[in-house]
């Protein structure tokens, strides 16, 4: 697909409009792209939240509902000034702000830390902004959403990227381009290791686990919006949208919780000291085999692993001598469940284990890692398991439908 047919929606962080010549220099990026249908979104200018968020604190004790109208002030503005710099470029463009009866996000009350009505949110897009595309370019203020009250709530710090995300769903929208001011997403943090390198492509999974420990490049929750069908980048700035930068390949699936199931599985314990010098020897013994887990304590380790002959990695590791003592235990089945929902909802180790503690099924290991629950158990209870799990599953989706 050539960028002529492509619709995109584009956004640009705060990090990248740092000033009017950043302002310019974006609005250079976007008319220079070719794509036929475009949204921008943009983040607040470079310090502008954090600065009302200061101003705020000093005054006192500030509303919820008043703080969200203030904070939203950088975007506002931001929006405007992109406008006024694409209008500039000779490109035809309109802002859209909350205090409009076009603004497409609608939300909950929760002004702070708002979720988006999807529905709405989808009726209103199609109505007030995709009519638009192709003639003109709206430029959207990020990180902002209305309820249903008309007061202006907030999607959560960097929820800039949400809107983005959210917009590319609601408009099935070719591709979302998120503009950041690196070389897409580098291995590591520039700021601590100088010479990381951007990668070519990462998962949806991965992307989700880096951004929930830590790295700035992209909101957790902007990735549960993205679609099948919908390629998501990250370019940098500045330089070019058709830039090949950082691809997030794969989605997560609509069911709440996708359940995986694997067989066949060997689960070797060690016992002894775990130190990272015995880790990195007994490690190397299980390259080229595929890892699904590992539970670690004190003075134990087990890898549980797909291996042809588990007894032959057994005496590997024996003849280390770096562990008192090895155990294998083979037969093992691992039911795998990922949601990107398991990070912001408590209690889902508690559902799943109190599932197979009512069937009576032992439970080998639980591991859970952001987006990912995985329970291992005997391979001959893995069927009555299942059931169990995916039992558990519903009962909490019919749940959550009745107090939605």
């Amino acid at each position: 697909m050539n960028n002529v047919s492509k619709r995109v929606v584009v956004k640009f962080g705060g990090g990248e409009l740092a000033s009017g010549k950043a302002y310019k220099e974006a609005a250079k990026m976007v008319k220079e792209s070719g794509y036929r249908e475009i949204v921008i979104v943009v983040s607040a200018m470079k310090g502008a939240t954090d600065s009302l968020i200061k101003s705020i604190a000093e005054v006192g004790t500030v509303e919820d509902s008043d703080y969200a109208d203030i904070v939203a002030m950088g975007e506002r503005t931001s929006a405007r000034i992109f406008c006024s710099a694409l209008k500039a470029a000779g490109v035809n463009a309109t802002y859209f702000d909350p205090q409009q009866e076009r603004w497409p996000i609608v939300t909950d009350s929760n002004f702070k830390d708002a979720t988006p009505d999807m529905n709405e949110t989808r009726r209103r897009t199609r109505k007030y902004l995709e009519p638009l595309l192709g003639n003109t370019m709206p430029v959207v203020c990020g990180f902002i959403g209305k309820d249903k009250n008309g007061r202006i709530t907030t999607l959560g710090r960097g929820g800039s990227d949400i809107t983005a995300t959210l917009l590319g769903n609601c408009l099935k929208a070719d591709e979302v381009i998120l503009v950041k001011n690196t070389s897409g997403v580098l291995s590591a943090d520039p700021k601590f290791v100088p010479n990381a390198k951007p990668l070519e492509r990462i998962t949806i999974e991965e992307m989700f686990s880096l951004a929930q420990g830590g790295a700035k490049i992209i909101h957790p929750e902007a990735l549960k919006y993205k679609l099948p069908e919908q390629r998501m980048r990250v370019v940098g700035f500045p330089g070019s949208l058709s830039s090949n930068g950082t691809e997030i390949v794969g989605v997560f699936k609509a069911n709440p919780v996708e359940v995986r199931k694997h067989h066949g599985l060997a689960a070797i314990t060690l016992v002894g000291e775990v130190t990272p010098s015995n880790l990195s020897r007994v490690l190397q013994v299980f390259d080229g085999r595929k890892i699904f887990g590992m539970g670690t304590s004190r003075n134990s380790l087990t890898v549980f692993v797909e291996v042809r002959n588990p007894e032959r990695v057994v005496n590997q590791i024996c003849r280390l001598n770096c562990f008192k003592a090895v155990s294998l235990r083979e037969n093992v089945g691992a039911i795998e469940l990922v949601s990107p929902n398991f990070v912001d909802s408590p209690g889902w180790v508690a559902k799943v284990s109190g599932a197979l503690a009512e069937k009576t099924i032992n439970i080998l290991e639980v591991i859970t890692n952001k987006a990912s629950i995985t329970v291992f158990v005997d391979e001959g209870k893995m069927d009555e398991a299942l059931t169990a799990v995916k039992t558990k599953l519903n009962e909490a989706a019919e749940h959550a439908e009745l107090h939605d």
